[in-house]
């Protein structure tokens, strides 16, 4: 074990962990967890994202929750909404509104809009790109959106 080096002529001993430990994927899971305020569900929504300057580009939520969502969608739905983004530069949080519809029932669907504003930009795969968003706020939709999650949550 290694000396304690901020006190001088100290015998106590400390054992340290460093973060990059096989470890690490828990703290780092567990601080994603505790960070959420609402449970997320995985979906499968067609839905299409616009942009600030008004590019339309089709795209698929992967899951969402009362407070956002994560689109996913090929680099071509990227450039539409992020034009000239790279890994290398920081990601601006930017405002998109993205149109999808709920389950409403059993033969019908409920049209959600809702402006979002970008949180994250993530490269999956080979052309998987994930969009995490934040709601701002819903033009339609969103009672039917709080209906459907709620019964996501009382059937999950």
């Amino acid at each position: 074990m290694p000396v304690n080096p901020d006190k001088k002529g100290s015998n106590r001993s400390f054992l340290f962990e460093p973060l990059d430990t096989h470890y690490s994927h828990l703290v780092e899971a567990t601080v994603l967890i505790d960070l959420r305020r609402h449970p997320r569900f995985d979906t499968q929504f067609p839905a299409e994202a616009i942009s600030e300057n008004g590019r339309k580009t089709l795209a698929t939520i992967t899951n969402i929750s009362r407070s956002g969502l994560r689109l996913e969608g090929t680099r071509k739905m990227l450039d539409a909404l992020f034009p000239g983004f790279s890994l290398q530069t920081r990601h601006t949080p930017t405002s998109l509104q993205v149109d999808f519809a709920v389950p409403g029932g059993s033969d019908h669907h409920l049209a959600v809009k809702v402006q979002c504003k970008s949180v994250y930009i993530r490269h999956e795969k080979k052309d998987a790109w994930q969009i995490g968003m934040t709601f701002k706020e819903f033009n339609a939709g969103g009672e039917a959106l709080t209906k459907y999650l709620l019964l996501r949550r009382d059937t999950g």
